[in-house]
């Protein structure tokens, strides 16, 4: 039974589709689908007759591909009864897909025309995709949700944009958290080859080309997505807080809801929620590196193993054992002298661990109260400069009381306000240029709960200490 936010899968699908696809057959009544969908049914097949085909067009091409390839295994279903023609074997093959959903058959006058309901055609579609998926590209899928968003803010797209955008965000996450198991469960895999060649081979065919995220050489450099995830947030944030979000949750009620108000509003929170998850991004990427790491060190060290080790050693150690067997007795006896081989004598004695040095103490100096001053004042000085992330969440949260301000707006009343100030003018600076704020600066860990913004590189504002560009502060909402 399913709750309710279980997505109905055999209220949209025939209940026994799968049938075909679990049976001993699996694999050949998969490759006709793939021909039945690509000759009749697909996107590149001619555009078919409204009424769907005649019976005889496709158990006719059920007969020729059964005639050039034909290795089915004897399991007693249909398309495999012993002893039976191709035309009736055909026509089994037929009716197991009929039967379970993949082909309708309706009778149009004298006819029986076959067709593939559309629900049944985009599983297929979804099926053949998910089978020829190939190495993910992430910067190509952020700049597609950017261009998304910035259409939808513009005015000149509705939800339907949002929501792809969206579908987007999540396909792009659930695509690199299966990424590393993908690469922990791909290394064993290789680890089975027979030679070193063979290991190799598919290490950079597999691994490296085919196999990987497709663009991770530039993820680190100015167009990865990290650098484009601040922009998709603040267009968000943008749909939230304007009257934009009015004018979507209309569309979603008009369009997709029928009318109810609760359900858009459930419906547009999805979305947005959605979009919020790209602040993650980065984790996974973090777990992709060090999965990464890891397998190239697994790499490396079975190629110097497979180095290093003699060619052929099974081979060497049953040549030695068979010489063993067939030499004469004498020549097996060992070069050791007469007496015994085990002798404690013959021992190692043990090794003394040798007297420690004695040590004399140095004399202890009472300093002063004029250095215990000194010291005081510095450790004072330094505490002073010195801007913790508790310290930066409590001078941002005496100013972000409407979720923004402005950095005109910053007070500073103390040496650890103009340190904060400073600490945020530089945020600012380094997520402007090219690239944004890298994953491994070690002022990124004080933002917490919000982000910096540069708002004009040439105009300048005094604060009566600094005068520097000026710069926003934003809060960032907590994903739902």
């Amino acid at each position: 039974m399913t709750t309710p936010t279980t997505p109905p899968l055999f209220s949209v699908v025939p209940p026994g589709l799968f049938a075909p696809l679990a049976s001993a057959n699996r694999e050949r009544y998969w490759e006709l689908l793939c021909r039945l969908f690509e000759q009749f049914f697909g996107p590149d097949a001619p555009l078919p007759p409204s009424t769907g085909f005649q019976r005889r067009e496709i158990t006719g091409a059920l007969e020729n591909y059964l005639l050039t390839d034909d290795p089915w295994v004897d399991e007693g279903e249909e398309g495999d009864v012993p002893g039976a023609s191709l035309v009736d074997r055909a026509n089994g093959i037929y009716e197991r897909f009929r039967s379970t959903g993949w082909l309708r058959q309706e009778r149009v006058g004298a006819r029986e025309m076959v067709s593939m309901m559309p629900a049944v055609s985009q599983f297929l579609s979804t099926l053949v995709e998910f089978a020829e998926h190939g190495p993910t590209f992430v910067s190509a899928k952020v700049r597609s949700i950017e261009l998304q968003l910035q259409q939808v803010v513009d005015g000149k797209a509705g939800g339907d944009a949002l929501d792809e955008a969206a579908d987007q965000a999540r396909r792009l996450l659930v695509s690199l958290s299966s990424m590393s198991l993908k690469v922990r469960d791909l290394m064993p895999e290789l680890s089975r080859s027979e030679t070193t060649a063979q290991f190799a081979r598919q290490w950079f065919e597999r691994y490296v080309s085919s196999f990987f995220v497709g663009d991770y050489a530039d993820l680190h450099k100015a167009d990865h997505p990290l650098a484009r995830r601040g922009a998709i947030l603040s267009m968000a944030l943008q749909i939230e807080g304007t009257d934009l979000r009015d004018t979507l949750l209309g569309w979603y009620r008009e369009h997709l809801t029928a009318g109810d108000a609760e359900r858009a509003e459930l419906r547009l929170q999805r979305s947005l929620r959605r979009l919020h998850e790209l602040e993650r991004i980065d984790e996974y990427l973090g777990r992709l590196d060090e999965d990464i790491r890891q397998a190239n060190r697994r790499a490396l060290a079975f190629l110097d193993y497979r180095l290093r080790a003699p060619d052929k050693l099974d081979v060497l150690l049953r040549r030695a054992c068979r010489g063993v067997l067939q030499a004469p007795e004498d020549d097996l006896r060992l070069p050791v002298a007469p007496g015994a081989l085990m002798d404690d004598s013959q021992l190692r004695p043990p090794r003394r661990k040798p007297q420690p040095i004695p040590r004399s103490a140095n004399a202890v100096q009472q300093p002063t109260p004029e250095q215990l001053a000194r010291l005081s004042l510095l450790r004072r000085m330094k505490r002073a400069r010195l801007v913790t992330p508790e310290d930066m969440a409590r001078y941002v949260g005496r100013h972000l009381s409407h979720g923004a301000a402005d950095s005109s707006q910053l007070e500073v009343t103390s040496i650890e306000d103009l340190r904060a100030y400073q600490i945020l003018l530089t945020l600012a600076l380094r997520s402007h240029r090219i690239g944004g704020l890298r994953r491994d600066d070690p002022l990124g860990r004080l933002l917490r709960g919000f982000r910096v913004e540069l708002i004009d590189a040439g105009e300048c504002a005094d604060n009566g200490y600094l005068r520097a560009p000026r710069f926003a502060i934003h809060r960032l909402k907590k994903s739902a």
